[in-house]
């Protein structure tokens, strides 16, 4: 990311492109959010029912992005990682 982007915009990069990896990589269906007022959020659904969603965020935490969800973090570096665990998290529920 360029030093020179809102915060915001980089939010909303690294969550489109973690929505793109898990269709793409994982086959999972994700939708991703983008509030007229907050933060943009991707939401997955989980394969349990009753259906609920896990919410996946992208955190600015001492100047590196990573992306947090369920407890968990994972370096924002490291897309296919992160598809990857997003989507053992919805199935494992």
């Amino acid at each position: 990311m360029s030093a020179d982007q809102r915060p915001h915009s980089v939010r909303f990069s690294l969550l489109a492109d973690l929505c793109y990896k898990l269709g793409e990589s994982q086959q999972c269906t994700s939708m991703l959010v983008h509030p007229s007022r907050g933060e943009a959020v991707l939401w997955v659904p989980e394969r349990a029912w009753p259906r609920t969603w896990l919410g996946v965020a992208a955190v600015d935490h001492r100047g590196r992005w990573r992306y947090a969800f369920g407890g968990q973090w994972c370096m924002a570096g490291d897309v296919g990682e992160t598809a990857a665990r997003v989507a053992w998290a919805v199935r494992a529920r």
